[in-house]
């Protein structure tokens, strides 16, 4: 595979990832992920080959390798973005797990003194 053809395969997922996050698709991104981190390496590969025979990277070659790398960064941050809401949409279902119960600490040695609800303390 020549470097042309490996950078070309590389912008081509990089683009079907960027449609997977902004459609909030979970599959396609997954496996469009994991099909860009291939091309990468081949890509990495190619590279070194083609820098190890002295021969300088074109300059046309060279934007498109920077434009790859701010892709790649636009696409850490907005997973970031979407880990975050995961985790705040995950937290609005599910209660954290080392929270007391409502009407108590749920042990059975102060089952004779009633509990207050946690609605009903105060923050300060």
């Amino acid at each position: 595979m020549s470097l042309e053809e490996s950078l070309s395969a590389v912008e081509q997922l990089i683009d079907k990832v960027s449609t997977a996050l902004l459609a909030a698709d979970p599959q396609s991104l997954e496996q469009h992920s994991t099909a860009l981190r291939d091309a990468a390496a081949q890509f990495a590969r190619v590279l070194e080959q083609f820098t190890a025979r002295g021969l300088p990277l074109p300059e046309s070659v060279q934007k498109r390798v920077n434009a790859v790398g701010d892709m790649l960064v636009v696409h850490r941050e907005s997973l970031a973005r979407l880990s975050a809401v995961a985790d705040r949409q995950a937290a609005g279902l599910l209660p954290p797990s080392d929270a007391a119960s409502t009407y108590g600490d749920g042990s059975a040695a102060r089952a004779a003194k009633p509990g207050v609800a946690r609605i009903y303390r105060s923050a300060g």
